[in-house]
């Protein structure tokens, strides 16, 4: 929970009886607990439900009930996601064709990555009935996820999505190949393109205009860092951090040095950084 919280809660209380200001704040709470995730769509469903059936004399007693359901919605976040220390190829493999049922609808999976593929779309029951297309090409990024432009004008979850995934890479840098990373860390980082795919959900086209334009600019940090905080969210914090742990010390040299690199100042985070993150989450908690 954000250090912030205590002091957005009594800027609340210090708010008049008014119900844009109640609504406003009550909002803001909201989305500051649940870090752009998809609960942020239930949230404001369920809040539009209460001002409608609770019988409310004065607008903060209908603000305080967004309150408390502010205070819910981490809790079932934290009790819904299921983190697994590490899948095994050897192990997951025998599960390819109930996974391919159950989480491959109006998929198109990139091949070679199948299994990983399957397993981190597994963390994301949103996304079980949206279109998505992996493709692997030589694109010189080592992954990126982005609606394709010809669904752009449609609703969200009619929208077809795209996942590419980089297939050559030269100048000592092969470490960021997929092809290249532990099972594990493969799941890692096909989950954190999904976690951009969720987030593309409650995404308007002049919002993602506008995520387009913060990819050139410095606030891609932001995106980027805050996409990492989704992925832990729903359960895939180990594999994250097998995926950083794993680029970072083919790139630095050692284990070693990575795990001592804070930061780095990069748009992704470190696996110090995870780890501290995993380490607030119930989910990590075993």
């Amino acid at each position: 929970m954000s250090a912030n919280y205590p002091t957005k809660l009594a800027e609340y209380f210090e708010l008049p009886h008014s119900f844009a200001a109640c609504v406003k704040t009550g909002a803001a709470i909201v989305r500051q607990i649940t870090i752009h995730t998809k609960l942020i769509l239930e949230s404001r469903a369920i809040t539009l439900i209460l001002f409608r059936i609770i019988p409310t004399k004065t607008y903060r007693t209908a603000s305080l009930a967004v309150l408390l359901w502010g205070l819910i919605l981490p809790l079932q976040l934290q009790a819904s996601a299921v983190a697994v220390r590490e899948y095994r190829e050897a192990e997951q493999r025998p599960r390819l064709a109930e996974l391919q049922a159950e989480f491959g609808h109006n998929k198109q999976l990139p091949p070679g990555f199948e299994l990983q593929t399957l397993l981190a779309l597994s963390h994301f029951p949103a996304l079980k009935e949206v279109r998505i297309r992996f493709i692997v090409d030589d694109v010189n990024i080592p992954l990126s996820s982005r609606p394709h432009w010809a669904s752009m004008l449609r609703s969200a979850s009619k929208r077809t999505y795209l996942v590419v995934i980089d297939s050559h890479r030269e100048g000592g840098r092969e470490a960021l190949l997929l092809k290249n990373q532990p099972f594990n860390a493969q799941v890692g980082i096909i989950g954190h393109e999904l976690a951009h795919t969720v987030y593309y959900l409650e995404r308007s086209f002049f919002g993602i205009a506008a995520d387009a334009l913060c990819q050139l600019s410095s606030c891609r940090v932001q995106f980027e860092r805050e996409t990492d905080q989704r992925l832990v969210q729903y359960g895939l914090g180990w594999q994250r951090y097998d995926h950083a742990l794993y680029v970072r010390s083919e790139l630095l040299g050692s284990s070693e040095a990575a795990l001592t690199t804070e930061g780095g100042g990069g748009a992704y985070m470190s696996p110090v950084e995870i780890r501290q993150l995993m380490e607030s989450h119930a989910a990590y908690a075993d």
